[in-house]
């Protein structure tokens, strides 16, 4: 008999071993799923014909698809449910915010020191938001959401207060919802000013009060249904003045240099507020973005003339205005590896700008915040060696050690007229700690606000990093996390995770839910892929529309690398993918079909070439490119997992949710792949789609309870394929 030592020391009587293998193979023989319904199509696009044969489920509003997304969503949860150990490893991630007694949400701090947080406490399902004006004070129970509604579903899904902390925004948002509806409340009162705001896009910007406090502006949705195909187009920005009715500050309609399209996102940001600018950035899924400004005086006064203050040319990525009237910003133009610059605000000239701290040779300047003393500004080296460094007016160099080594420093600053400076350090295997830190004393204090959390559970995990050779040679870093005393006999369950689009770097950071898999004695493994930006731009962009293939050729070698290395074997390897990270799992999977004993998809994108006219399709163009252009149609063919299904090839183990409110990734875009899955696929093995009616994107604004439901059913479809007794489903 093979043992593995899954949930060592949470239930005394089952520490020696929980899952016991036999050596004979069970079956994973279920009953067959509802049959969709296909209604083939025809696409030509450049000459070549594209048959689309479940494109009837594009129609929502047939009660024929809809009853068969909810025959799919009622057989995928009867057998999720049926897995024996998934209870145990609900239990197990409720256990951390049982010891703990409660979690915050949402956190923020004032320039005078008030702190303002959302937190559940025992039980509680759904955050409530307090205040404190020092730590030695009483805590204040400001507001809770149940009062918003009879129902609980509605959650503090954003909070603001203005500078001084006398007015906080507080947004809620329901289930499964992207947008949100704004309250505006004084503090001192608790009263609940006659200001709504309506429609809030609150995870591109917040909601930004203006520099007197007199109101604030955000960015605004006139759809609301996310299965509606204008959804996200022609957003804006508004302003609501309190005791006025809002008004547009910032649209397509706006009279600037470069035209702002439709799906392009107009949002607007401020800083500081004695630079007296306001910034408006047309935003989307590109890496860089047109951005303009104005003084914040003329918008307000509804006499704005945006001026165009860098282009998409510039490569710009962070930046900010002094009240001095220099401009400092950080720009990949010209460097691999990012630079931090200064010009003139009025008078900008990128050309001749000096450079305040060149790039470095072997780490990427991700960030930099600036305080009364100088400059701070943080690196990263292959996505998981962070460092923090510290330069002077005079020009002075250094680097700063934390108390607490991580592979991820955060930093955040009050601007040049104050000496605050937060900084956040968070690892791979230890959770975020806050400090202040004070420049003339070169000391660190915590922030007593902000407790650490502790998980002497994940004291014998280590982490290993490795670069690895991809399909062309090519050293692809990857994070392998695993228990210290791990016997390498090639038969130890690992778990694969990418994400790979947009330049984003999804960090093997700190997460005591996926520890859990490793807790458990499994391994868990990052492949930060071509696609992301772990390697600066230029490794986004070779995982980027006609090189998308990098993206999943990585994942491949990353696993055939754990393999051959002796760590697992293919019938104890899952991999994960959500949302774009779909297209890296679904074309792994179809590509090497005979690596993964389970495939695990949360909202994945699959139908890739249909993407376009998806909502929010048209800003996906600028990262996968559109079928108007035929280069870029067949990249995205390539990259559809969809149209790589084929008939009579065996398949692994799969199981993709999704939301039915879903407004980035539409329900019918896996619908399709899962339908021709199950009908093509000749190997026995479950194809599962857990549909929910009431959730929206990744299980967005759900809730604790909904995103232990995600891990444990990834956890417990992953571990029943493998074979594992305590997974078996009993019907």
């Amino acid at each position: 008999m093979k043992r593995i030592l899954f949930y060592k020391g949470l239930f005394s009587i089952h520490i020696l071993c929980l899952f016991i293998v036999s050596c004979d193979n069970k079956s994973n023989t279920i009953n067959k799923p509802p049959i969709a319904p296909s209604v083939s199509a025809v696409d030509t696009y450049h000459g070549q014909q594209v048959e689309d044969p479940y494109r009837n489920l594009e129609n929502l509003k047939d009660s024929t698809v809809l009853n068969w997304l909810t025959e799919q969503g009622d057989y995928a949860f009867d057998y999720l449910e049926n897995i024996p150990g998934k209870k145990k490893i609900i239990e197990q991630l409720q256990s951390y915010d049982k010891k703990q007694n409660f979690s915050y949400t949402s956190f923020k701090r004032t320039k005078g020191g008030i702190h303002f947080y959302s937190k559940t406490i025992g039980d509680e399902k759904v955050a409530k938001l307090y205040y404190r004006k020092d730590f030695e004070d009483e805590e204040v129970l400001l507001y809770d959401p149940s009062d918003y509604a009879e129902k609980e579903q509605y959650r503090i899904s954003y909070i603001q207060p203005d500078r001084n902390g006398k007015k906080i925004v507080i947004c809620l948002g329901e289930k499964g919802q992207e947008l949100s509806q704004g309250l505006i409340m004084d503090v001192a009162t608790k009263q609940i000013l006659p200001l709504k705001l309506k429609n809030v896009l609150h995870s591109f910007i917040g909601v930004r009060w203006l520099s007197d406090s007199s109101g604030v502006f955000y960015l605004y949705s006139p759809i609301t249904d996310p299965t509606d195909k204008n959804f996200l187009l022609d957003t804006k920005t508004v302003l609501c003045k309190i005791g006025q009715n809002p008004v547009t500050i910032f649209s397509k309609d706006s009279k600037v240099e470069n035209n702002i399209n439709p799906e392009d996102f107009p949002l607007i940001y401020n800083y500081d507020a004695k630079d007296g600018y306001l910034f408006g950035v047309v935003g989307g899924s590109d890496s860089f973005y047109d951005i303009y400004y104005a003084k914040e005086s003329d918008v307000v006064s509804n006499n704005v003339s945006w001026k165009l203050l860098f282009k998409k040319e510039d490569k710009i990525k962070r930046f900010r205005a002094t009240s001095e009237g220099d401009l400092i910003y950080l720009s990949s133009k010209d460097v691999v590896h990012n630079q931090i610059l200064r010009t003139s605000m009025e008078n900008p000239d990128l050309v001749n700008a000096e450079i305040l701290v060149p790039e470095k040779k072997d780490a990427t300047i991700i960030t930099f915040a600036l305080t009364k003393s100088g400059l701070f500004y943080t690196t990263l080296k292959n996505g998981v060696e962070a460092k923090l460094y510290f330069v002077t007016h005079r020009g002075e160099e250094k680097e700063i050690i934390p108390p607490r080594q991580s592979g991820n420093i955060s930093i955040g600053s009050y601007g040049p007229d104050s000496d605050f400076l937060r900084v956040i350090t968070r690892g791979t295997t230890s959770p975020s700690v806050n400090y202040f830190y004070d420049v003339y004393q070169n000391e660190f204090k915590r922030d007593l606000f902000i407790p650490v959390n502790e998980y002497p559970q994940f004291d014998n995990i280590v982490v290993e990093q490795k670069e690895i050779p991809s399909h062309d040679g090519v050293k692809v870093p990857i994070t392998i996390i695993r228990d210290k005393d791990l016997n390498r006999d090639g038969d130890t369950p690992t778990l694969f995770f990418g994400y790979g689009s947009y330049g984003q770097m999804a960090r093997a950071s700190f997460n005591p839910n996926f520890l859990t898999w490793v807790h458990n004695g499994g391994i868990l493994v990052f492949a930060h892929v071509r696609g992301d930006g772990y390697k600066g731009e230029a490794w986004h962009k070779a995982g980027f529309k006609m090189t998308k293939p990098n993206t999943w050729k990585d994942m491949i070698a990353t696993t055939e690398y754990m393999i051959k290395e002796g760590y697992t074997n293919p019938d104890k390897t899952a991999l994960w993918g959500s949302s774009a990270g779909g297209i890296l799992a679904g074309r792994a999977m179809t590509d090497r079909p005979d690596l993964y004993k389970a495939v695990i998809m949360t909202s994945p994108a699959l139908n890739m070439v249909r993407s376009e006219i998806q909502p929010n399709g048209k800003n996906s163009i600028k990262e996968f490119g559109t079928v108007a252009i035929k280069e870029e149609f067949e990249a995205l063919l390539e990259m559809d997992s969809y149209h790589h299904i084929k008939k009579g090839v065996e398949y692994p183990a799969t199981l993709v949710t999704g939301g039915m409110k879903d407004g980035r990734v539409v329900i019918w875009d896996p619908a399709k792949f899962v339908a021709k899955l199950q009908a093509y696929n000749a190997a026995d093995t479950p194809i599962l789609f857990a549909v929910k009616t009431d959730e929206g994107h990744s299980g967005s604004n759900s809730g604790k309870m909904a995103a232990y439901e995600l891990y444990a059913n990834t956890f417990s479809f992953a571990l029943w394929q493998m074979g594992y007794e305590e997974y078996q489903p009993k019907n």
